[in-house]
C-alpha cells in the first residue's frame, strides 16, 4: 500500500511539473518581417495577480534553428539551451536569490535570416507591449549566431545596452568576418559604458568559433577606462572532443554538479538564471531629463530646440502641435542618439498659433510630456499669457522681438510689484515670486505698450 501512494505521489509531482513546463507556440504571428512566430513560456500564477510583473528572458537561437514561423519549422527552436530544457520540463518554475523568488517569461523568436540589431529592439518592444514583463529585468542570451547578437545588440549602442539588465552570450559569433575571426573593436566600450553585466561561456575547444573571440570581449570590457561596476565574467569549458556547442553545459540548472565551475557567479548561485537576477535596472526614474525647449521662428517654418540630459532607455522624442492647445497631433519623431542637444523643423506650421509639445518615448513605451510652447504665425504682432491662470512662471509668448523690453507687473491697488527686463521672442518664462490674486502685465517694447490681466495660482 505504502508503495502505491508512493507511485501515485511520484505521479501527481511529474503532472504538475509537467503541466509548469507549458511552451506555447505562436505559429504565423509576426513581430517584424524577419520574425514570423515564436516560442511562449509563461511562469505558473501569471494571470493571478493583473499588477505582477514578471522577469523575461529572450532567448536568441543558432543560425540552424532559422525559419519561417510555420508548423514544423518553429519547432527548430525547441532544439537547445533554455527553450529545450523547458520543453523536456526540466526547467524550475522558480528561482530564489537573496531571499526573493521570481518566475521568468521566455521568449524565443524565430529569426527568418540573420537578424540585425534591430529585431532586437522589435522584440523587445513586442515583449514590452503584449506580456506583464518588468522592463527593470529584461534579459538576453543565446547560442552562436544567437550569442553573437548578444554580443552585437549591446555593443552597437550604449542605448541599447541599457535596455538590457544583464546577458549571456554562449560560443558568440560575432567577429568583422568568418575567416579570420577579427573581433570588432566597438563593442566592449560601449558594453562598458552602459555598466552591463556579462557572464559568457565558450568551450576551450570550439573548432569554429574561436574562444579568442569570447575572451577579447571580456578582456577589453574589463580593461576599459571605466569599466563596469560588475566586472565581466567568463567560463570556458573543456568538452572531451572539440565541440562548437556549449549549451549543453551553459544552461545547466546546477554547473557545480560536475566540478566544472568555480564560484565566480557569486556565492551560492548555481546557474545562469540566478546570476541574471542578481541584475536589475532602475527604469522607474525618468529615463530622460529635459533642460530646455524652446521654438522659434524660421523663415515660415518653425524651429523646435530642446537640450536633454541623463538618457537612459530612450528611444527618441514625438513631436506634437495643436492650433487650439487641445486637440493634438504627431507631426514628427526624432531618434534617440544619446547627445544632448536636438532640434526639429515643422516645414508647414499653421496660419496663426502653433503649440508644440515634444513627448520623450522609451524602449519599455512609457513616455513623458513635455511643458507647451506657443509661435504665431499670425500677420498681426501680439503678445500672450499662457497659460492663464498663471503657476509658479509667467510665460509669454510674443510673436514680434523684444528689445530690453520693460516688464512690470501691477497689483488690483495699481501698484507696481515685481518689474524686471525682457528680450527675445517666441515663449519667454519669466519666474515670477507674487502671492496669489488678479494681476496685469504691463510690456512696453520700444513705443509699444501691452497690457494683459492675469490670475496667479
Amino acid at each position: 500500500m505504502k508503495q502505491v501512494s508512493f507511485i501515485v505521489s511520484i505521479c501527481l509531482l511529474c503532472i504538475s511539473h509537467n503541466f509548469a513546463q507549458v511552451q506555447t507556440p505562436r505559429y504565423n504571428t509576426p513581430i517584424n518581417s524577419n520574425i514570423n512566430g515564436f516560442y511562449e513560456y509563461l511562469p505558473q500564477g501569471y494571470y493571478d495577480n493583473p499588477n505582477e510583473k514578471f522577469p523575461v528572458i529572450l532567448f536568441l537561437i543558432g543560425n540552424s534553428e532559422r525559419g519561417n514561423g510555420t508548423p514544423g519549422q518553429l519547432e527548430w527552436v525547441l532544439n537547445n539551451g533554455t527553450p529545450m530544457r523547458i520543453n523536456q520540463g526540466g526547467f524550475p518554475t522558480s528561482f530564489t536569490v537573496n531571499g526573493q523568488t521570481f518566475k521568468f517569461i521566455v521568449i524565443t523568436p524565430q529569426f527568418i535570416n540573420i537578424p540585425p540589431m534591430s529585431d532586437v529592439n522589435d522584440c523587445l518592444d513586442y515583449i514590452m507591449s503584449h506580456y506583464k514583463a518588468d522592463k527593470n529585468r529584461l534579459y538576453i542570451t543565446g547560442l552562436s549566431m544567437g550569442g553573437g547578437t548578444c554580443w552585437g545588440y549591446c555593443g552597437e549602442s550604449v542605448n541599447n545596452a541599457n535596455r538590457i539588465a544583464a546577458m549571456v552570450p554562449v560560443s558568440g559569433a560575432w567577429a568583422v568576418d568568418g575567416v579570420n575571426w577579427v573581433p570588432f573593436t566597438n563593442v566592449s566600450p560601449k558594453i562598458a559604458a552602459a555598466n552591463l553585466p556579462v557572464l559568457a561561456t565558450h568551450n576551450d575547444n570550439d573548432p569554429y568559433i574561436p574562444v579568442a573571440l569570447t575572451n577579447y570581449y571580456v578582456d577589453h570590457i574589463n580593461a576599459d577606462p571605466t569599466p563596469p561596476t560588475t566586472l565581466a565574467r567568463r567560463i570556458l569549458f573543456h568538452p572531451p572532443v572539440p565541440i562548437h556547442d556549449a549549451s549543453w553545459d551553459s544552461y545547466k540548472v546546477d554547473l557545480n554538479v560536475s566540478g566544472i565551475y568555480d564560484d565566480s557567479m557569486g556565492p551560492g548561485i548555481k546557474n545562469v538564471y540566478e546570476w541574471f537576477l542578481r541584475f536589475r535596472r532602475f527604469f522607474d526614474v525618468v529615463p530622460v531629463t529635459l533642460t530646455s525647449f524652446t521654438v522659434s521662428k524660421n523663415g515660415n517654418q518653425s524651429l523646435l530646440q530642446w537640450k536633454t540630459e541623463n538618457e537612459y532607455n530612450s528611444k527618441g522624442f514625438e513631436i506634437i502641435r495643436s492650433t487650439d492647445n487641445r486637440n493634438w497631433e504627431v507631426i514628427g519623431f526624432v531618434k534617440s542618439t544619446g547627445a544632448s542637444a536636438y532640434h526639429f523643423t515643422d516645414p508647414r506650421p499653421a496660419p496663426g498659433k502653433n503649440y508644440y509639445r515634444i513627448n520623450q518615448v522609451d524602449f519599455n513605451l512609457d513616455s513623458k510630456l513635455s511643458d507647451t510652447r506657443l509661435i504665431d504665425f499670425s500677420k498681426n504682432t501680439s503678445i500672450l499669457i499662457y497659460p492663464n491662470p498663471v503657476q509658479e512662471n509667467l510665460q509669454l509668448f510674443t510673436s514680434q522681438t523684444l528689445e530690453a523690453a520693460s516688464l512690470r507687473v501691477y497689483n488690483a491697488q495699481g501698484q507696481v510689484i515685481f518689474k524686471t527686463i525682457i528680450q527675445g521672442e517666441g515663449t519667454l518664462r519669466i519666474p515670477l515670486p507674487i502671492t496669489k490674486g488678479y494681476y496685469v502685465a504691463e510690456i512696453i517694447n520700444g513705443t509699444a505698450t501691452t497690457r494683459i490681466p492675469f490670475t496667479k495660482n
